[in-house]
């Protein structure tokens, strides 16, 4: 059995309204089969949001909009694609067949996948408790439509050996492993079928599937110069890692992971470093939060401090991973901290993230602001000092 070992201190840094915007490179295509790797020094930043959820209230509006999901996004679009990688939770399953759906069993169209794509995220976990929500065929469709978009997925799939692939990226000259695990899912998988689907669980306080799950973070340690865990996990709106999620975390670190990704808690937890016995520097974000969503449905300036409004709390975490002679390691994680804003977009309301940063700037420049405005500001502003706080005293606390 794995020990922990000691938690380092925390370098995470609340910033980033500008990122920086990289030069064009040649990319190789995402699931390729890595080649040997070479000592050359490189750098790469890698960008990772939180739960995709499309309730009914998001679809609607969409679909005054003749589905272009395109406006969930233009506002943090920008901030994605500087990543030379962006990876989501998406929390949906999207299977044209079906009909659209919102909460309990959520259905969108392929036109989010286009639409994700093109806000440069290029990575989507789909080991969820949602991705059932539409059946085996629909499980598979998903899956057919998020390849059709350009789009990778991981953490499931169509066969139990296409859910037991790892997923490769190629990026600067360092390539990244990417691999998904979920507690359950929310309507059982045909587990007898030998070519049926498959969904990689890692069940909570399950130590044979956490060794079953530290086999393959171990393999993929041996392939790439850089392993990514998304980890759907934890109880939702809790706001603090339980101890199966820091025995999860180590583990997985310990046997070659780089970076944990956490989901499903729809609120922000802590992002710690972690050091190995081997000397490598880990990082765990325990939870992103929600991307997208309307969990925080009915928060306005003077509902803010209400728990409810940690629901629209998101970040978008940045990391920066540096190869010097062959060997590569996250050097620095900034965060962008992000809103679920409740706005008119032509003759609807919709629910879409913003950068609270950039937000506050563009009401703050108006020389003329309505009421609605300044209430709007008050509020963008508590949730940004809300989310800084949290980091800053996480920092204290490592």
């Amino acid at each position: 059995m794995l020990k922990k070992v000691k938690y380092n201190p925390i370098v995470v840094f609340a910033a980033l309204l500008l990122c920086t915007v990289f030069l064009l490179y040649k990319q190789l295509p995402i699931g390729a089969v890595p080649q040997p790797t070479s000592s050359a020094n490189g750098q790469i930043s890698i960008s990772a949001v939180g739960d995709i959820m499309m309730p009914g209230s998001i679809q609607n509006a969409v679909a005054h909009h003749q589905f272009r999901y395109d406006l969930l996004f233009e506002k943090v679009a920008a901030d994605l694609a500087t990543a030379d990688l962006t990876i989501a939770n998406l929390e949906t399953t999207v299977d044209h067949e079906s009909p659209v759906s919102g909460y309990p069993r959520f259905n969108a169209r392929p036109e989010l996948l286009s639409a994700l794509k093109n806000a440069g995220v290029g990575i989507v976990a789909v080991a969820n408790n949602h991705i059932m929500d539409a059946g085996v065929y629909g499980l598979k469709r998903t899956l057919t439509n998020i390849e059709k978009a350009g789009l990778s997925f991981i953490g499931a799939g169509r066969t139990k050996a296409e859910a037991d692939r790892i997923v490769y990226a190629t990026r600067r000259g360092i390539t990244t492993a990417f691999l998904a695990f979920t507690y359950d899912t929310n309507a059982p998988l045909p587990r007898k079928k030998i070519d049926g689907p498959g969904v990689n669980i890692l069940r909570t306080n399950d130590e044979t599937g956490l060794e079953r799950a530290a086999m393959v973070v171990r393999r993929a340690h041996q392939t790439a110069d850089l392993v990514i865990a998304s980890i759907h996990w934890s109880d939702e709106y809790r706001m603090e890692p339980t101890r199966w999620q820091r025995r999860t975390a180590a583990a997985l670190i310990e046997s070659g992971a780089d970076i944990i990704l956490g989901h499903h808690p729809h609120v922000l937890q802590p992002i710690e470093f972690y050091r190995a016995r081997d000397g490598r520097q880990g990082l765990i974000s325990f939870s992103l939060g929600n991307f997208i969503s309307s969990q925080n449905q009915g928060i306005s300036n003077d509902t803010r401090s209400q728990a409810k409004a940690l629901r629209g709390d998101g970040i978008i975490l940045t990391i920066i991973a540096v190869k010097e002679n062959g060997k590569t390691s996250v050097k620095r994680a900034d965060v962008l901290p992000i809103w679920t804003l409740r706005e008119k977009v032509g003759q609807t309301v919709v629910y879409r993230p913003v950068s609270l940063l950039r937000e506050i700037a563009r009401i703050e420049w108006k020389p003329k602001r309505s009421k609605e405005e300044e209430n709007t500001l008050k509020l963008l502003g508590f949730r940004s000092k809300v989310i800084n706080d949290m980091l800053k005293a996480n920092a204290r606390q490592q």
